[in-house]
């Protein structure tokens, strides 16, 4: 009988032990798969990164290209054909008379005036500008140049140490800001335009308001403007929040912040 329970038990130890064994086995595999998976997602991950940190330098650098051949044609083209213009004007002096003299010189001033303008749009878009002073003064100049305009009373403001950001990012974060005045300008006819910067290393955000007519926000994504500033804040990547209300303006906050990896 003792015997018996001898074996009894013995074989409950190894059942017990191989139950064991098989369920630390099983673990053990679950834990090798998981770690592939983790590692799988990794390496997925990793590439992604790798290619739309490609496509980006890629559409950064055709669209650079693509600015700065406008830029050169407006300085080069259009701006030649002003100059001449303007010689052609100030040579009508003799034998004009008095009342049309007055319409030569507002001709003439307004002349200068397309002059000046164009030189600011061409110096805007042309990327170099943004790599010699950066995207924050390169958006100051913008706003100089709605100031002229004189339909906005434009306030600024900003708070913070301002700290390095990449360039082609750079790049992107004015184009977004510079899209978001045009906007104003085209559509908003409001007549102040309110911008406040805060750095807060590694983040920045910026904030544009204007009290303007505003939109439905279910139209916030369909206009081609909208969605350019949405695509390039997704390209950074970027946190862009675009509120308005009918009647009471519009608020475009962009949040970024700088990776060092």
């Amino acid at each position: 009988m003792q015997e018996k329970l001898s074996e009894v038990t013995l074989i409950l130890i190894g059942s017990t032990a191989i139950i064991l064994l098989l369920t630390g086995l099983v673990v053990f595999s679950l834990f090798i798969n998981q770690k592939r998976k983790y590692r799988f997602r990794q390496e997925k991950s990793e590439l992604k990164n790798k290619f739309d940190g490609e496509l980006l330098r890629s559409h950064l650098e055709i669209q650079s290209q693509a600015f700065e051949s406008i830029s050169r044609e407006l300085h080069d083209n259009v701006g030649t054909l002003i100059s001449i213009a303007m010689v052609h004007i100030r040579s009508l002096t003799g034998g004009i008379p008095n009342h049309e003299q007055q319409k030569i010189t507002e001709a003439d001033s307004l002349l200068s005036e397309a002059m000046d303008t164009l030189r600011d749009i061409s110096k805007s878009i042309h990327p170099e500008n943004i790599s010699r002073i950066g995207w924050q003064q390169s958006f100051i100049t913008e706003l100089d140049r709605v100031r002229k305009t004189k339909l906005f009373d434009v306030h600024y403001s900003d708070k913070g140490e301002p700290f390095n950001i990449e360039l082609k990012k750079q790049v992107i974060i004015f184009r977004i800001l510079q899209e978001t005045l045009n906007n104003i300008l085209k559509h908003s006819n409001g007549h102040h335009i309110d911008i406040h910067i805060c750095f807060s290393n590694p983040e920045v955000t910026i904030t544009i308001k204007d009290d303007g007519i505003g939109f439905q926000p279910q139209f916030t994504a369909q206009g081609s403007g909208i969605k350019n500033m949405l695509d390039r804040a997704t390209m950074l990547p970027a946190v862009l929040n675009i509120k308005s209300i009918m009647g009471a303006g519009t608020e475009v906050t962009l949040s970024y912040e700088e990776s060092f990896i």
